[in-house]
């Protein structure tokens, strides 16, 4: 707060001086109030301009995020196609194996597919005890 300089200091006609009758608080410090407006104009957009980077930041963010499942989607859309078509493939396989084991009679189907079963077991229980 400023001190009054000894020009503030009116003598009334009842002998009052300036700290007997301060003059109005307008009239007192005119400036405080602008002062005060410009500190808390300045945290304003000092909070204003943090909360733009903040913004801007999950703006990008949610950009990548966006990108990101769009890929991801592209990339499950192409795998579904390649399952479906292996899975098509496998069902034409096993059909004409069937067709072929009901003509035959298949006794040596049989063979063959206890050979490949035992196969299996055996690359199965050498990677498990492998590693």
């Amino acid at each position: 707060m400023q001190r009054p300089n000894r020009t503030n200091n009116i003598q009334t006609s009842t002998g009052s001086s300036y700290y007997s009758n301060p003059p109005s608080a307008a009239s007192a410090s005119p400036t405080r109030p602008n002062v005060t407006n410009q500190i808390l104009e300045s945290q304003n957009d000092s909070r204003i301009n943090t909360l733009t980077d903040q913004v801007s930041a999950l703006k990008s963010l949610t950009i990548n995020i966006n990108q990101e499942v769009l890929s991801q989607n592209q990339m499950l859309n192409g795998m579904d196609d390649t399952f479906g078509s292996v899975g098509d493939l496998l069902g034409g396989t096993i059909g004409k194996i069937k067709t072929m084991m009901d003509q035959t009679g298949g006794r040596h189907m049989w063979y063959l597919a206890g050979f490949i079963i035992l196969v299996m077991m055996f690359l199965y229980w050498t990677m498990k005890f492998k590693y």
